[in-house]
């Protein structure tokens, strides 16, 4: 499914938000010649949780580069392998930060397990905070009881939400904070792409990256043209899958850089280019997603959570949740369960 107003012509959106190629052009480019393929069970479900104010360029890039995709491959059946959904909390119309209204499918109209991965763009700190109570129960799969059939791929910047209530799924974050536009489209893509070779192999991802409008896909086949920077990205890649198993544990950003095989100062680095956020920031990030969604979805007290998610016990969990959200813990769980 393409966003409604993404019209065939190259019609072009205001505030730095480009223009689409014209999708005549790209389905009939000499680079995508369709491939077939024979299993059912490869189908994807694809996705995008979108909000008030979102980019609506880049959320369109997220679904252009699925769309691609399914230009390139059919099932025996003639089916696409990747059909997406554009979610909203409540559904129906949501406005874009150029004031252009698309419509969308209400969030628990699904179960997380529905979906092969999901991209969240929202540059609202309580959605990326997992301050989001009613998306914190979705994701961990206590807001509805949909059929889930679990992923077994990790997530580029994923949630965790402890050993038992994490989502099944890979979880795309796409907040733009201070962002240029070109920067916030070119990590859309990236996103999207990471999941297609995943799914796809990398030579489908770079034909792909091959036929977005170049200043979306340029950096992208830049990175997948130097070995060395794909082989230190897979390493932090695999180092953020390393850290969402054990965060409930005495981890430290040492103990990631030895899992990614590199120096802690080469890891800073590398990680804070790939992310935006230091890998402690990560890993924070981590442990108070679980102890939100621990909060609202168990009854178990504060201290025996603070010990499941790394956080020694229920006084520094208390000190440090303060800090992050202005209430308690306790307070936290009783606002959340009142709604």
């Amino acid at each position: 499914m393409m966003i409604t107003m993404m019209h065939r012509n190259t019609q072009c959106v205001h505030h730095a938000e480009e223009c689409f190629v014209d999708r005549a052009t790209v389905f009939t480019s000499p680079h995508l010649v369709p491939r077939e393929m024979t299993s059912l069970a490869d189908a994807r479900h694809i996705g995008i949780l979108i909000f008030d104010g979102h980019c609506l360029f880049t959320t369109g890039v997220i679904s252009e580069v699925f769309q691609l995709a399914n230009g390139l491959m059919r099932f025996s059946s003639g089916q696409p392998p990747y059909r997406v959904s554009l979610l909203s909390k409540l559904g129906g119309p949501v406005t874009s930060s150029s004031s252009i209204a698309v419509m969308t499918q209400r969030l628990d109209a699904y179960s997380v397990g529905d979906f092969h991965a999901l991209y969240v763009a929202s540059n609202d700190v309580r959605v990326t905070s997992g301050f989001d109570v009613q998306l914190a129960r979705w994701l961990s799969g206590s807001a509805t009881a949909g059929h889930a059939s679990a992923s077994r791929h990790p997530s580029a910047f994923g949630v965790g939400i402890g050993q038992h209530t994490r989502p099944s799924v890979p979880v795309f974050w796409i907040g733009s904070g201070s962002m240029p536009a070109w920067a916030l489209n070119q990590k859309a893509a990236q996103m999207a792409l990471t999941q297609i070779a995943s799914d796809h192999g990398e030579d489908m991802s770079l034909r792909i990256a091959s036929s977005l409008p170049p200043s979306v896909g340029e950096v992208v086949k830049a990175r997948n043209d130097t070995p060395s920077l794909n082989t230190t990205v897979d390493k932090i890649h695999e180092s953020t899958r390393w850290m969402r198993e054990n965060f409930g544990g005495d981890i430290s950003v040492s103990d990631a850089a030895a899992v990614a095989a590199m120096s802690v100062r080469n890891y800073l680095r590398r990680f804070k280019s790939e992310f935006g956020v230091t890998p402690l920031e990560y890993l924070m990030q981590l442990r108070f997603e679980a102890i939100c969604a621990m909060l609202v979805g168990t009854k178990l007290p504060v201290d025996k959570i603070a010990r499941r998610c790394g956080m020694g016990n229920g006084d520094r969990l208390g000190r440090l949740f303060r800090k992050r959200y202005g209430v308690s813990p306790t307070i936290y769980r009783k606002h959340a369960l009142s709604q």
